[in-house]
Protein backbone atom coordinates (compact mmCIF):
# COMPACT_ATOMS: atom_id res chain seq x y z
CA UNK A 1 0.00 0.00 0.00
CA UNK A 2 1.57 3.67 -0.83
CA UNK A 3 2.61 5.27 1.69
CA UNK A 4 2.04 2.76 4.39
CA UNK A 5 3.80 2.75 7.96
CA UNK A 6 5.48 -0.64 8.63
CA UNK A 7 7.50 -2.34 11.26
CA UNK A 8 8.56 -5.69 12.46
CA UNK A 9 7.27 -7.48 15.69
CA UNK A 10 9.85 -10.31 16.63
CA UNK A 11 10.54 -12.77 19.67
CA UNK A 12 13.39 -15.18 20.00
CA UNK A 13 15.33 -16.77 22.49
CA UNK A 14 19.01 -15.84 23.92
CA UNK A 15 20.95 -18.54 25.45
CA UNK A 16 23.42 -17.32 28.10
CA UNK A 17 25.06 -19.17 31.18
CA UNK A 18 22.94 -17.92 33.55
CA UNK A 19 20.02 -19.45 31.44
CA UNK A 20 17.19 -18.74 28.70
CA UNK A 21 16.19 -14.87 28.29
CA UNK A 22 12.47 -15.16 26.82
CA UNK A 23 12.63 -11.79 24.30
CA UNK A 24 9.49 -9.93 22.42
CA UNK A 25 9.41 -6.96 20.36
CA UNK A 26 6.20 -5.47 19.63
CA UNK A 27 5.33 -2.78 17.50
CA UNK A 28 2.03 -0.84 17.70
CA UNK A 29 0.73 1.94 15.65
CA UNK A 30 -2.09 4.66 16.21
CA UNK A 31 -4.09 7.56 14.56
CA UNK A 32 -4.06 9.72 17.54
CA UNK A 33 -6.78 12.84 17.32
CA UNK A 34 -4.93 15.91 19.50
CA UNK A 35 -5.64 19.53 19.55
CA UNK A 36 -3.32 21.42 17.40
CA UNK A 37 -0.68 23.64 19.06
CA UNK A 38 -2.99 26.54 18.74
CA UNK A 39 -6.09 24.78 19.88
CA UNK A 40 -8.26 25.78 17.70
CA UNK A 41 -8.44 22.54 15.54
CA UNK A 42 -7.97 18.73 15.87
CA UNK A 43 -4.44 17.35 14.03
CA UNK A 44 -4.17 13.83 13.73
CA UNK A 45 -0.68 12.20 14.98
CA UNK A 46 0.48 8.90 13.40
CA UNK A 47 2.07 7.42 17.08
CA UNK A 48 4.45 4.06 16.95
CA UNK A 49 5.75 2.30 20.43
CA UNK A 50 8.02 -0.27 20.21
CA UNK A 51 8.19 -2.59 23.43
CA UNK A 52 11.29 -4.99 24.05
CA UNK A 53 10.86 -7.15 27.07
CA UNK A 54 12.91 -9.65 28.51
CA UNK A 55 11.82 -12.57 30.49
CA UNK A 56 14.59 -15.08 32.52
CA UNK A 57 14.05 -17.56 35.32
CA UNK A 58 17.57 -16.02 36.45
CA UNK A 59 16.24 -12.53 37.84
CA UNK A 60 13.09 -11.07 38.60
CA UNK A 61 10.75 -8.77 37.09
CA UNK A 62 10.89 -8.23 33.37
CA UNK A 63 13.18 -6.07 32.00
CA UNK A 64 12.18 -3.86 29.10
CA UNK A 65 12.90 -0.88 27.15
CA UNK A 66 10.55 1.26 24.83
CA UNK A 67 10.86 3.59 21.61
CA UNK A 68 8.28 5.89 20.71
CA UNK A 69 7.90 8.12 17.67
CA UNK A 70 5.30 10.52 16.74
CA UNK A 71 4.77 12.19 13.31
CA UNK A 72 2.84 14.73 11.71
CA UNK A 73 0.48 14.31 9.16
CA UNK A 74 -0.72 16.04 5.82
CA UNK A 75 -3.29 15.68 3.45
CA UNK A 76 -0.60 14.61 1.14
CA UNK A 77 0.11 11.81 2.47
CA UNK A 78 3.34 13.26 4.08
CA UNK A 79 4.60 12.87 7.00
CA UNK A 80 7.28 14.88 9.43
CA UNK A 81 8.40 13.48 12.44
CA UNK A 82 7.39 15.56 15.37
CA UNK A 83 9.53 13.89 18.38
CA UNK A 84 11.12 10.44 19.58
CA UNK A 85 11.90 9.58 22.75
CA UNK A 86 13.35 6.00 24.58
CA UNK A 87 12.62 5.00 27.74
CA UNK A 88 12.60 1.90 30.04
CA UNK A 89 9.04 0.81 30.66
CA UNK A 90 7.57 -2.35 29.37
CA UNK A 91 4.02 -1.16 27.74
CA UNK A 92 3.04 2.26 26.55
CA UNK A 93 -0.24 3.51 25.19
CA UNK A 94 -1.36 6.66 24.09
CA UNK A 95 -3.97 8.23 25.73
CA UNK A 96 -5.63 11.16 23.50
CA UNK A 97 -7.77 12.27 25.75
CA UNK A 98 -5.36 13.67 28.08
CA UNK A 99 -2.61 14.58 25.77
CA UNK A 100 -0.32 12.23 26.95
CA UNK A 101 1.37 9.13 25.76
CA UNK A 102 1.84 6.71 29.36
CA UNK A 103 4.67 4.36 29.54
CA UNK A 104 4.29 1.29 32.37
CA UNK A 105 6.94 -0.34 34.14
CA UNK A 106 5.31 -3.61 35.29
CA UNK A 107 6.32 -4.25 39.39
CA UNK A 108 7.84 -7.23 40.58
CA UNK A 109 7.26 -8.45 44.04
CA UNK A 110 6.54 -5.52 45.92
CA UNK A 111 7.59 -3.18 43.96
CA UNK A 112 5.54 0.07 42.96
CA UNK A 113 3.72 0.32 39.38
CA UNK A 114 5.79 2.94 37.51
CA UNK A 115 4.25 5.09 35.11
CA UNK A 116 6.08 8.24 33.17
CA UNK A 117 3.73 10.44 31.27
CA UNK A 118 4.91 12.21 28.09
CA UNK A 119 3.31 15.08 26.12
CA UNK A 120 1.63 13.67 22.75
CA UNK A 121 2.52 17.39 21.12
CA UNK A 122 5.89 17.42 22.12
CA UNK A 123 7.04 14.38 23.56
CA UNK A 124 8.58 15.99 26.68
CA UNK A 125 8.78 14.09 30.23
CA UNK A 126 5.90 15.20 32.62
CA UNK A 127 4.73 12.98 35.03
CA UNK A 128 5.46 10.34 37.83
CA UNK A 129 3.18 7.95 39.41
CA UNK A 130 3.06 4.75 41.02
CA UNK A 131 -1.13 4.86 40.59
CA UNK A 132 -2.36 0.76 39.77
CA UNK A 133 -2.82 1.00 36.07
CA UNK A 134 -6.17 2.44 34.28
CA UNK A 135 -7.94 3.06 37.57
CA UNK A 136 -8.85 7.34 36.01
CA UNK A 137 -11.87 8.25 33.93
CA UNK A 138 -9.23 9.37 30.85
CA UNK A 139 -7.58 6.15 31.15
CA UNK A 140 -4.87 7.05 33.39
CA UNK A 141 -3.62 5.11 36.44
CA UNK A 142 -4.79 5.75 39.98
CA UNK A 143 -1.71 8.17 40.43
CA UNK A 144 -2.71 11.14 37.89
CA UNK A 145 -5.38 13.38 39.13
CA UNK A 146 -7.42 15.63 36.67
CA UNK A 147 -8.63 19.05 36.79
CA UNK A 148 -10.92 20.64 34.35
CA UNK A 149 -11.71 24.37 34.59
CA UNK A 150 -13.86 24.04 30.81
CA UNK A 151 -12.33 24.40 27.73
CA UNK A 152 -11.81 28.17 26.76
CA UNK A 153 -11.09 27.23 22.95
CA UNK A 154 -7.65 28.01 23.17
CA UNK A 155 -6.02 24.42 23.86
CA UNK A 156 -7.09 22.39 27.09
CA UNK A 157 -5.22 26.10 28.95
CA UNK A 158 -8.30 25.21 31.81
CA UNK A 159 -6.95 21.64 32.36
CA UNK A 160 -4.25 20.70 34.92
CA UNK A 161 -2.98 17.32 35.81
CA UNK A 162 -1.54 16.66 39.37
CA UNK A 163 1.09 13.13 39.53
CA UNK A 164 2.86 11.86 42.79
CA UNK A 165 5.57 8.79 42.44
CA UNK A 166 8.85 8.15 41.92
CA UNK A 167 11.26 5.15 39.58
CA UNK A 168 11.74 3.20 42.31
CA UNK A 169 13.80 0.52 39.79
CA UNK A 170 15.98 3.78 38.87
CA UNK A 171 16.65 3.60 42.48
CA UNK A 172 15.05 7.52 42.94
CA UNK A 173 13.15 6.32 46.30
CA UNK A 174 12.15 9.77 46.74
CA UNK A 175 8.70 10.70 45.29
CA UNK A 176 7.58 14.00 44.16
CA UNK A 177 4.44 15.89 43.94
CA UNK A 178 3.90 17.42 40.66
CA UNK A 179 1.53 19.84 38.80
CA UNK A 180 0.97 21.17 35.38
CA UNK A 181 -0.33 20.90 32.10
CA UNK A 182 -0.12 18.42 29.56
CA UNK A 183 2.84 20.08 27.95
CA UNK A 184 4.91 21.23 31.26
CA UNK A 185 5.73 20.78 34.53
CA UNK A 186 4.23 23.85 36.68
CA UNK A 187 5.52 23.18 40.27
CA UNK A 188 7.34 19.70 41.33
CA UNK A 189 7.60 19.19 44.93
CA UNK A 190 9.81 16.04 47.14
CA UNK A 191 8.20 14.48 49.60
CA UNK A 192 10.54 14.07 52.15
CA UNK A 193 10.64 12.06 55.92
CA UNK A 194 9.06 9.01 54.54
CA UNK A 195 10.97 5.55 53.61
CA UNK A 196 9.31 4.66 49.96
CA UNK A 197 9.85 1.99 47.71
CA UNK A 198 7.21 -0.99 47.80
CA UNK A 199 3.55 -0.89 47.25
CA UNK A 200 2.60 -0.33 50.62
CA UNK A 201 3.98 2.84 50.91
CA UNK A 202 1.88 4.22 47.68
CA UNK A 203 -0.62 6.89 49.12
CA UNK A 204 -4.06 7.17 47.37
CA UNK A 205 -4.16 10.31 45.65
CA UNK A 206 -7.75 12.59 45.04
CA UNK A 207 -8.38 16.47 45.31
CA UNK A 208 -11.23 17.89 47.51
CA UNK A 209 -13.13 20.71 47.63
CA UNK A 210 -15.34 22.80 50.14
CA UNK A 211 -14.58 19.62 52.53
CA UNK A 212 -16.32 17.42 49.89
CA UNK A 213 -15.83 13.89 48.62
CA UNK A 214 -12.13 13.03 48.02
CA UNK A 215 -12.21 12.01 43.91
CA UNK A 216 -9.64 12.00 41.24
CA UNK A 217 -11.27 14.36 38.73
CA UNK A 218 -12.68 17.12 39.97
CA UNK A 219 -14.61 20.03 37.30
CA UNK A 220 -13.91 23.34 38.95
CA UNK A 221 -15.47 26.69 38.29
CA UNK A 222 -12.80 29.89 37.86
CA UNK A 223 -9.24 29.97 39.07
CA UNK A 224 -7.84 26.29 40.05
CA UNK A 225 -8.52 26.02 44.03
CA UNK A 226 -8.77 22.82 46.16
CA UNK A 227 -7.38 20.75 48.48
CA UNK A 228 -4.90 17.95 47.08
CA UNK A 229 -4.65 14.85 49.40
CA UNK A 230 -1.89 12.02 50.02
CA UNK A 231 -3.57 9.30 52.41
CA UNK A 232 -1.12 6.25 53.04
CA UNK A 233 -2.69 3.20 54.02
CA UNK A 234 -0.96 3.47 57.83
CA UNK A 235 -2.64 6.21 59.09
CA UNK A 236 -0.27 9.70 57.71
CA UNK A 237 -1.90 12.39 55.60
CA UNK A 238 -0.80 15.07 53.59
CA UNK A 239 -2.84 17.71 52.70
CA UNK A 240 -2.07 20.89 50.52
CA UNK A 241 -3.61 23.62 48.99
CA UNK A 242 -3.72 25.01 45.79
CA UNK A 243 -4.68 28.39 45.33
CA UNK A 244 -6.00 30.21 42.06
CA UNK A 245 -3.47 27.63 39.82
CA UNK A 246 -0.47 27.57 42.30
CA UNK A 247 0.14 24.79 44.95
CA UNK A 248 1.03 26.60 48.79
CA UNK A 249 3.11 23.90 50.59
CA UNK A 250 3.36 27.06 52.76
CA UNK A 251 -0.45 25.89 53.79
CA UNK A 252 0.90 22.48 53.56
CA UNK A 253 -0.85 20.00 56.85
CA UNK A 254 2.17 17.36 57.28
CA UNK A 255 2.47 14.41 59.64
CA UNK A 256 5.42 14.97 61.85
CA UNK A 257 8.83 14.43 60.15
CA UNK A 258 7.76 15.12 56.77
CA UNK A 259 8.60 18.22 54.90
CA UNK A 260 8.07 19.16 51.08
CA UNK A 261 11.25 20.12 48.87
CA UNK A 262 10.52 22.87 45.65
CA UNK A 263 12.36 20.79 42.91
CA UNK A 264 13.18 22.50 39.17
CA UNK A 265 11.36 21.01 36.38
CA UNK A 266 13.34 17.83 34.64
Amino acid sequence: MPGASHDESKAWVKHTRQGDVFVTENASFDFVRVLRDEGASYTWLLVEHTDHNEWSDSRDGISGAIGVKAWTLSRTNLRTLRWAVNSQGNSGIPLPDLGMFQVSNWPCCSTPFENIYFGLLNGKRLYTTNGSPKEGRFGQDSGLVRLDGGYDGTRYSQTRYIGFGAITSQKQKTPSLQYGTDQVIKQRFSLLGREYGDNFDVPKVSVSQDGSQQVNYLQLEGPFSCTIVLKFDDGPEVRIPLENDVVRTDKATLPPGYSLRAEKDQ
